[in-house]
């Protein structure tokens, strides 16, 4: 590990591109770079001068990669405008690259960097739905990225990663609308019937709805004191069983209501009950992905390491559950002990488990080769 403290403390980064302010000195840690880094996988911490962390990156040549920074245009390029704010720089390196994006992924998670955040993360291409904590929570579509970014994000159900927003909007409003779940704005406070508000039942003071979903029978009206937290939670949770896999009650109610459409022979309101019928069973047979991908018995992965230093990593449930150098008695001891363990039932993620995920997806779809360093096994890599 090294690291510098320039003995200058940088301003907080205000500046126009008209009227910028000068430059900071670099050049004390260009020379540290120079000098000390070299070109091997790691990792790289740009740290403020109150220790916080601005901006994490990997590369599997350090030294080419650090120096790169500070032939950067100012104040035009944002890494440029970053390393003006730069009073340290930590790297470290790491046995192999995959092993570098590994830590970058876990550290970007720990410290969420300023700059890491305004950048492009592979995690901008997937959707998922939210669950948040709450009294009275609503499912939410939002990109993946934007969930990984949230401090609060790590309290939430996440169900995912989806690869296409448009149809899951769909689908989520079809299972609202069939189970009476909100889909309003935070914004709207809720009033619940057992919520010991003075005027609920008083009709002088009832409320009106935000939307008509209430008046056409597709939400419970918790805004309005028409339903009691326990009731809106037995949708709620129903919901939850639908989207983990282990209910059919929504896709159930939808064809009971077309067959009586039909019977009546309301064919217009069949259609439309079939196309959202459609929309459920599309958002179905995306989560029964998602569960088998986070099923998938445990494998081992070993790969070769700088000066030998060849890694054995154990992957379960969609995460890098442990890792051990080869030559590591003990730690290939502890990667048995794991791999002994029961396969969990896993049916949704957390926020930390979904950007893993993703890592390995991208990883080993992007290549191909990398499936014939695998084995079902620790033993059998060994």
């Amino acid at each position: 590990m090294f690291g510098y403290t320039s003995s200058q403390k940088p301003a907080a980064l205000q500046f126009s591109f008209l009227e910028a302010p000068p430059r900071l000195d670099a050049s004390p840690l260009r020379e540290l770079v120079r000098r000390d880094a070299k070109n091997v996988p790691g990792v790289y911490r740009m740290l403020g001068a109150r220790g916080n962390v601005l901006y994490v990156g990997k590369s599997r040549q350090l030294r080419t990669r650090l120096l790169s920074y500070f032939r950067l245009p100012w104040p035009e390029h944002r890494h440029a405008r970053m390393l003006r704010e730069t009073a340290h720089i930590e790297w470290e390196s790491s046995p192999n690259e995959f092993a570098a994006l590994l830590r970058e992924t876990r550290l970007i998670r720990a410290h969420l960097p300023e700059y890491n955040r305004r950048g492009a993360r592979p995690l901008d291409r997937w959707w998922v739905i939210v669950i948040p904590r709450g009294a009275i929570p609503r499912l939410r579509v939002q990109r993946a990225s934007m969930v990984a970014s949230s401090r609060g994000g790590a309290a939430s159900t996440v169900i995912g990663p989806f690869a296409h927003r448009t149809p899951l909007v769909s689908a989520v409003r079809v299972l609202n609308d069939a189970l009476g779940l909100r889909d309003c704005a935070d914004r709207v406070p809720m009033i619940l019937r057992d919520s010991g508000d003075f005027f609920a039942d008083d009709a002088a003071y009832a409320r009106t709805p935000a939307c008509h979903r209430y008046e056409t029978k597709r939400c419970l009206g918790p805004c309005v004191a028409a339903c009691t937290h326990a009731e809106y939670h037995v949708q709620l949770t129903r919901a939850q069983s639908f989207l983990r896999g282990t209910s059919d009650a929504p896709q159930e109610a939808l064809e009971r209501d077309m067959a009586v459409a039909s019977a009546q022979l309301s064919y217009e309101r069949a259609g439309w009950l079939r196309d959202r019928l459609a929309a459920l069973e599309t958002l179905n047979a995306q989560l029964a992905r998602v569960r088998e991908a986070l099923q998938r018995p445990s494998f081992a992965y070993r790969l070769p390491g700088v000066a030998g230093d060849d890694r054995l990593y154990l992957i379960r449930d969609g995460r890098v559950i442990g890792e051990s150098a080869v030559r590591d008695v003990d730690g290939i001891d502890h990667l048995l002990t794991l791999e002994a363990r029961p396969v969990s039932t896993a049916t949704a993620l957390t926020v930390d488990a979904l950007e893993e995920l993703t890592l390995l997806e991208h990883w080993f779809r992007t290549r191909a080769e990398e499936s014939s360093r695998t084995a079902p096994t620790v033993r059998e890599l060994l």
